[in-house]
């Protein structure tokens, strides 16, 4: 990644905040062809190729196919792709012939090879690229055969469950990356046909869709979704009681209305409580006596509490959400523990001294700047103010930087942070591996300069595993972030997604999947 612009794109990515794809509601919820979403924002841009907020990933997915999806099982199911093989060095699709854009032009092989080749492409700065394609990624294309083959320069243990996390885009959009900021140009089940700005996007049916997964088709989904932009909480369980949204992620003390009221919910769980630390040689976070005070100084598990409302679980892995390849805890036995008079040691080791109520060192207040979400809700907020109390009351000067999803990959890139509680959300181990080595913003996605030598040791020995073979290596790569504290993870969300009667759906490790949404009205 290289470029201001690719950092602030990336970041978006941590714009991840699970937080992001919480419903919200406007308007009627639209008659009994018409299902309302609701989100907390506009995402500001809604291309597959260029965001990677967690909202822009949710509404993708009805506009943009996969290769391969992955089933409730968590087993690899068919996409626009109905026949694969695969190792660690090489994948190769065979593609339906009956798939189309939304233009009506078909989808080949060397249009699906287009888009790897211009993600790895280093002059695209593409986003995209060490996340859902391997770095180094060569595609070929056999269109007579109807054929796509991927082949990478070293061993890439999930090559294949990558191929469930880039959307397709077909050439048209490809050509013109910009025109898909606000508009869609794939082969999905949906396609935008309406912006209002900050309100609201419409999306309507495909009627002849009938490459999703296992086959599945598009007869029985509704002919319309909007998504609505509506921040407040309260807000949207009024607008899921007042049937104004069919769907609506709603926590906290709004969830116990909404129960009471007998809507149902579905689940789902996302990293909301991590904070990533700052290792670049001008940051107090670089000295890891420091990174370990400042954690131990903090109660987790109460501001895990409080920014869920009692209704978190702690985390097992490093920024995986629901499904995740590999199972075992890496997390729990390697987190600091709340040790207020063990960090004021650690400081005292490291050379600081107390004086004032404030640590100081050299001549130099320790203090810290602290990035943090605005759109993740009361409670989150809640939470973060609570971390800056603990960490005043134990010494710490801290100065907030507050974010939004279209400024959270810019701070994050100018590296003008020390920690920052900035949620990241991803599907499998190695897409880890881009944010915690390798080059820093604005350059690449390792925001905190991170280098941690037995991390890489240890991913390399799971990067010559296939899959799920080298998860013992991947827990323990994740266990050493940890005890480093490059990163510390401490609460995920479980979000209710509440829903009106006769509007049902599934929630799967990457939001709503389209092709559960079903709608009754009578």
């Amino acid at each position: 990644m290289r470029g201001a612009a690719r950092g602030a794109a990336t970041a978006v990515a941590l714009g991840l905040l699970a937080t992001g794809c919480g419903a919200t509601g406007g308007s009627s919820a639209g008659g009994r062809d018409t299902i309302t979403i609701g989100i907390t924002d506009d995402p500001g841009n809604v291309s597959p190729l260029s965001s990677l907020s967690k909202i822009t990933s949710l509404m993708s997915r009805f506009s943009y196919d996969n290769l391969v999806n992955v089933g409730p099982d968590g087993n690899i199911v068919s996409g626009v792709a109905e026949k694969w093989t695969s190792d660690t060095l090489s994948a190769t699709f065979t593609l339906r012939r009956d798939v189309t854009c939304a233009d009506g032009k078909p989808l080949t092989a060397s249009a699906v090879a287009a888009q790897y080749n211009y993600i790895v492409d280093p002059k695209n700065t593409s986003p995209l690229y060490g996340l859902s394609v391997a770095p180094g990624t060569v595609a070929t294309a056999d269109d007579a055969a109807n054929t796509l083959t991927l082949r990478t320069p070293e061993a890439t243990p999930f090559l294949l469950r990558g191929a469930t996390g880039l959307p397709l885009v077909c050439p048209s959009g490809l050509a013109a990356p910009d025109s898909l900021t606000h508009a869609t140009n794939g082969t999905g089940p949906y396609r935008l046909t309406e912006v209002a700005t900050g309100d609201h996007f419409t999306y309507t049916k495909r009627p002849d869709y009938v490459w999703g997964p296992n086959g599945a088709g598009s007869a029985e989904l509704p002919e319309r979704l909007v998504f609505k932009v509506v921040s407040n909480e309260s807000t949207r369980a009024n607008l899921v009681l007042g049937k104004q949204l069919d769907i609506a992620q709603v926590g906290g003390a709004d969830r116990i209305r909404l129960t009471a009221a007998g809507l149902k919910a579905q689940i789902q769980r996302d990293p909301l409580g991590m904070l990533l630390l700052n290792e670049a040689p001008e940051h107090v976070t670089a000295d890891p006596a420091v990174r370990w005070a400042l954690i131990a100084a903090l109660d987790l598990k109460q501001l895990g509490a409080v920014a869920t409302g009692g209704k978190g679980e702690a985390p097992t892995r490093v920024a995986t959400t629901m499904l995740p390849p590999c199972q075992a805890d890496a997390v729990g036995a390697n987190t600091p523990p709340h040790a207020p008079a063990r960090a004021a040691e650690a400081l005292r080791g490291a050379g600081w001294k107390k004086s004032g109520g404030y640590w100081t060192k050299d001549g130099r207040q320790l203090s810290i700047v602290l990035p943090h979400s605005t759109t993740g809700g009361s409670q989150l907020l809640s939470a973060i103010e609570l971390a800056i109390e603990q960490w005043k009351s134990f010494g710490v000067k801290v100065t907030r930087k507050p974010l939004t999803n279209g400024t959270t990959g810019e701070v994050l890139a100018s590296g003008q942070w020390d920690v920052s509680w900035t949620p990241i959300t991803l599907a499998q181990p190695d897409q880890l591996i881009p944010f915690f080595s390798g080059p820093a913003g604005p350059d690449g996605l390792n925001f905190g300069s991170i280098d941690n030598p037995e991390y890489k040791r240890l991913v390399g020995l799971a990067m010559t595993k296939p899959d799920i073979a080298g998860c013992d290596d991947w827990t323990a790569a994740e266990a050493e972030l940890i005890k480093r504290v490059d990163v510390v993870t401490f609460v995920d969300s479980l979000s209710p997604y509440f829903s009106t009667p006769g509007t049902t759906f599934v929630i799967d490790g990457a939001g709503i999947d389209p092709m559960s949404m079903r709608l009754n009205r009578k």
